[in-house]
């Protein structure tokens, strides 16, 4: 495994400052973030994919710096129920599987995407299936209607271009949890993978570690963002809190640097579930605690992960084995 930093957590500076930061940091492997609702502040997908001079200014950028891709990223909403948005970002990530083929980075992580509650929705709806037999029916209509065939349809663009597509169950999105995960894989095929990060766990009361061992196979690229809980908010208000998502002062739940929401402890044992299932890709490191810097985030982010990552590839055989002289 390798320690790399997500780019869209410093929008507020250039592409350059941005690879600049990780430099700094000792960090030599970049998830770059462009397209879908992730502003084009770094890079535009659309033109790196159609413009020669322009994927050739952006991987001098990563070269001049001794900088490597592990993943492009366009998070977005391609089933949006607005037809010209749900264009728009499908057009984003159709150039992000096309830029990945070129330079031959083999994962792009983005979200499946919410669509309305019926036909004629003009807004996202975020049904979780568990009560009124209206929602029910809504939630199928969801998935037969919209997630399904879009999906049979966009692994078709990654498929033509060599990549896999890493989907990260996340909040507000059909995909959530293992079983949506699961549900969306089973439709659709092996050019679905995760995009697996460990702060979307916690708040839906998922333990993350027990997610690893089960969904490890899947996990195709991984962040690292803590989440801090709020438990005397949750006691009293349970975790899905009405308050605007930038209200971190309120809510029950906030994202958080690693160490800040959870122990040392728990990210020694994060790494250690990652290489128990084989995982050896990068730990991308996202930059979205309300009361930190994005540099203090990345700084203490790196400083954690090379004290818990093993420095050594793992044993062939375990120290009994040895002892017994096998």
């Amino acid at each position: 495994m390798e320690i790399a930093f997500m780019s869209a957590s410093m929008l507020d500076r250039s592409w350059e400052a941005t690879l600049d930061a990780a430099v700094d940091c000792g960090v030599s492997v970049i998830e770059a973030c462009g397209g879908g609702h992730i502003p084009k502040r770094h890079f535009d997908p659309l033109e790196l994919a159609s413009s020669a001079d322009a994927l050739a200014r952006f991987t001098s950028s990563l070269e001049q710096r001794e900088l490597r891709l592990c993943a492009l990223s366009c998070h977005g909403n391609p089933l949006h129920p607005d037809p010209e948005e749900a264009a728009r970002i499908h057009a984003d990530f159709v150039a992000t599987c096309e830029v990945a083929g070129k330079l031959g980075v083999p994962n792009v992580s983005l979200l499946a995407g919410c669509p309305g509650g019926g036909p004629d929705d003009r807004v996202p709806n975020w049904i979780i299936k568990s009560t009124l037999p209206d929602v029910r029916e809504a939630y199928e209509w969801q998935w037969e209607e919209r997630v399904i065939p879009y999906w049979r349809e966009a692994v078709k663009v990654a498929d033509a271009n060599g990549v896999k597509v890493c989907i990260e169950p996340h909040s507000a999105d059909v995909v959530y949890n293992l079983k949506t995960f699961m549900r969306l894989r089973d439709a659709v095929g092996a050019t679905i993978g995760m995009n697996y990060d460990p702060s979307h766990m916690w708040w839906q009361g998922v333990d993350p570690i027990a997610f690893i061992q089960h969904a490890g196979r899947w996990i195709l690229t991984c962040h690292v963002k803590d989440a801090l809980m709020d438990e005397r908010a949750i006691a009293l208000h349970g975790v899905a809190s009405p308050e605007d998502y930038d209200d971190w002062d309120r809510r029950p739940w906030a994202f958080t640097t690693p160490g800040y929401g959870h122990s040392e402890l728990f990210w020694s044992q994060f790494v250690l579930a990652l290489r128990n299932i084989g995982y050896t890709g990068a730990l991308s490191i996202e930059c979205e605690d309300p009361f930190m810097t994005p540099d203090d985030t990345l700084r203490q982010s790196v400083e954690l992960l090379r004290r818990v990552m093993p420095t050594d590839p793992p044993p062939r055989v375990n120290w009994a084995a040895v002892a017994m002289g096998a």
